[in-house]
């Protein structure tokens, strides 16, 4: 069984990523479960059709409930599950995580899938939300970036929490790529020694997708951004490369966009 962490900037399209990756393995016939880890709880949607009950909602119902009250498989048998977050202004998600987690690990068998991917909030400044690599339930993480200024600055942030904790990270997943773009993602990869293991473009049909609550996977099997997307999630289910990143300072982080390498 492979598990791997998916980090990345607040709206960056981590979550979209995160379920077009698992529906499009498990069109392959990879057996894969998909674990939400943000409180909104909204990260299997696209593959469901529709939101779960959470787990920690569920269990604050019943303290220790069957897999089967909070376990669902949707599109391509992938199977889904949400951690889900404390009731609002009570308690810290964080440790939220924490208690869902060690849970889901108790009663669902996670040997029993090739591939466990968590979509992580993108705050690892917050302990909790850092044990999924912390603790070993992943075994390496994934940064997902666009070429905006703050979207590198945030996954440097998330370089800079990773060494901190040494924990591995397999590599860089560029979203929304563009051509004018390319260039800066590409330099930060290189100074924090991460590789691009694939682009998708921005595209309005995956927006559309979002909107019908579907995966582009679902609802556009031709698109060229299907295309990209099956070549993002076999380059993500095939890739072995894992180091603890570097991070680099504000100055340099500047350089990337203004060239002064």
């Amino acid at each position: 069984m492979k598990a791997i962490a998916i980090y990345g900037k607040g709206g960056i399209g981590k979550s979209t990523l995160s379920s077009n990756i698992a529906a499009a393995l498990g069109g392959m016939g990879v057996r894969i479960l998909l674990v939400g880890c943000d409180p909104k709880a909204d990260s299997t949607i696209n593959i469901l059709g529709g939101r779960i009950k959470p787990l920690l909602e569920v269990m604050r119902e019943e303290r220790r409930p069957p897999k089967e009250r909070f376990c669902r498989v949707g599109f391509n048998g992938v199977s889904c599950v949400e951690i889900g977050g404390p009731e609002p202004g009570v308690g810290c998600a964080g440790r939220g995580l924490i208690v869902g987690i060690r849970y889901l690990s108790e009663v669902v068998d996670l040997q029993g899938f090739d591939l466990v991917v968590f979509d992580v909030p993108a705050d690892i400044v917050c302990g909790g939300l850092a044990v999924v690599v912390k603790e070993g339930y992943a075994d390496s993480a994934l940064i997902v970036t666009s070429d905006e200024f703050m979207s590198i600055y945030a996954a440097n942030n998330l370089c800079r929490g990773f060494l901190s904790i040494g924990a591995k990270v397999g590599g860089i997943l560029y979203n929304r790529a563009s051509e004018s773009g390319v260039a800066c993602v590409k330099r930060f990869s290189e100074k924090v020694g991460l590789p691009i293991l694939g682009k998708v473009p921005s595209s309005d049909v995956i927006r559309d997708a979002d909107r019908a609550r579907k995966t582009l996977i679902e609802l556009a099997p031709s698109s060229p951004i299907t295309a990209a997307l099956f070549s993002l999630a076999h380059s993500v289910y095939m890739n072995s490369f894992s180091i603890v990143p570097k991070s680099i300072s504000e100055e340099e982080l500047e350089d990337i966009f203004v060239g002064d390498t």
